[in-house]
């Protein structure tokens, strides 16, 4: 049975009173530092079709969670502060920063609701990740919250969850998500790569990369000018089933068929600019380094590469096979990120806070890359809230505000997956880019070829794939 909780619910830690911040949370930490008021944060959106839901529910599922889940609890501190953790973990973390548990965490502050106005559907749902996503965390408390918003449809809620980047990456999030709504014990992720020693080979092509330099990116008019404004979220749900069609059907990979969906988004965003030059536009692609080992930790374990988007190609299907060769030459049987691993673990705890901040920020420089593209991958669902099960998943990527121009990412939850677009708020109809990544897989997929051509040429309704502002029968329209 759930305990009544009170304001704080009391959080008795099972792991120790201390952990070391990775290189990576150190990374986004001082960037978060030196640039005051500049902070990288994401979230995702939980539907849920009940609209019974309460705050206090809510608070009282989390409160249950939390017992078992002390990784949720912790908070940035100084390891000079009074403590019983590892004197290990202290000296460790070079720059004085741990992790602490907050043994009183505040519910009241961590889970909180909002009602939006009555009826107001995706766009109150929209208007509100907005104002969400410009609320920065408190650094002095545990790097998330969750706001349940209702009141913008008749039947059901949606639960966001926010988290900063200084505490999890794009894995992590699976363990916090797992944590809080998952169904059982058991990690999180699966299958997690493994890292053989890099040898002179694997060196010898990232030496010879950094000599080569990072060539500047294609600057597209389509942007507006430089990026201003606050962030903005648009999304497409569709079902795996199609992704996965389309890559069974090429010999490629979802994560192709997805990265290929966003070049030609892009290409259809701004085409009058691809009709007379073929110098192409390049995203910064995240790249997880965790081992298996490090499954269950929150924290940061990724590395970024640049990836070359074929936006420059008319025909979707040579699009594809080109991003597929890309995302083969990145990969190259895993030895860049053995290479990249390594020297994750070679960064000296005395590392400047400047050279960290500027590694964290590197996706952010628009003249070398010009948007960020993540997969984070299938979430392992069911998830519930309280007893009730959530029917969808909408993403909210993480975008350096005032920094750049978009950023992409793909979730998953069971059969379904959303491809969620933040963009600044200068960026011109940002709004488009969701309806143009699956008028791209209709385009990539046989069945809507076929079910295409069996109409004569007329637009054949979509089953599969909820486009983002039509209404659903088990998703809150």
């Amino acid at each position: 049975m759930t305990q009544p909780i009170t304001a704080t619910a009391d959080t008795t830690p099972q792991t120790p009173e201390i952990r070391s911040l990775t290189t990576g949370d150190r990374a986004f930490l001082h960037f978060t530092r030196l640039n005051p008021g500049e902070r990288l944060e994401a979230g995702v959106v939980l539907l849920v079709d009940d609209p019974t839901l309460t705050v206090t529910e809510l608070r009282a599922h989390v409160a249950e969670r939390l017992r078992d889940a002390p990784a949720l609890t912790e908070r940035l501190s100084h390891s000079t502060m009074p403590g019983t953790g590892t004197a290990a973990a202290e000296k460790s973390s070079g720059d004085g920063f741990v992790w602490r548990p907050d043994h009183r965490l505040d519910l009241e502050h961590h889970v909180t609701a909002e009602e939006l106005p009555a009826g107001s559907g995706q766009d109150g749902l929209r208007a509100a990740m907005d104002r969400i996503a410009a609320r920065p965390l408190d650094l002095n408390r545990p790097l998330w919250r969750i706001w349940l918003l209702h009141g913008h449809i008749t039947d059901g809620v949606a639960v966001v969850y926010r988290f900063s980047h200084i505490h999890q990456d794009g894995s992590g999030l699976h363990q916090a998500l797992h944590l809080l709504f998952g169904p059982d014990r058991e990690p999180a992720l699966r299958n997690l790569p493994t890292f053989a020693p890099p040898g002179a080979r694997d060196y010898a092509r990232m030496a010879a990369a950094l000599l080569r330099g990072i060539p500047p990116t294609r600057q597209l008019t389509s942007w507006g000018g430089p990026p201003r404004g606050g962030a903005r979220h648009t999304w497409a749900l569709v079902e795996l089933d199609q992704l996965r069609r389309i890559a069974r059907r090429n010999g490629v990979t979802v994560n192709d068929v997805y990265l290929a969906g966003v070049a030609g988004a892009i290409r259809a965003w701004s085409l009058p600019e691809w009709e007379h030059s073929r110098r192409p536009v390049h995203a910064a692609m995240p790249i997880s380094l965790r081992s298996r080992d490090e499954s269950e930790i929150l924290s940061n374990f990724t590395f970024g590469a640049r990836l070359r988007l074929p936006c420059e190609e008319a025909n979707p299907r040579r699009r594809l096979a080109l991003v597929a060769a890309e995302t083969r030459r990145i990969k190259a049987g895993g030895s860049i990120g053995a290479v990249e691993r390594r020297i994750l673990d070679r960064i000296p705890p005395s590392a400047s806070p400047r050279m960290l901040a500027q590694a964290a920020s590197s996706g952010s420089r628009v003249k070398e890359a010009a948007l960020v593209a993540s997969n984070t991958g299938t979430m392992r669902g069911p998830y519930t809230l309280a007893g009730r099960e959530v029917a969808a998943l909408i993403g909210m990527p993480p975008l350096f505000v005032g920094r750049q121009h978009l950023s992409v990412a793909l979730f998953g939850l069971g059969a379904q997956v959303c491809a969620a677009f933040t963009a600044s708020a200068s960026v011109p109809r940002h709004t488009e880019l969701a309806d143009h990544w699956l008028a791209e897989l209709d385009a990539l997929d046989p069945l809507v070829a076929r079910t295409a051509g069996a109409t004569a040429g007329a637009a054949a309704p979509r089953t599969d794939a909820p486009r983002e502002n039509a209404p659903r029968t088990d998703v809150p329209a």
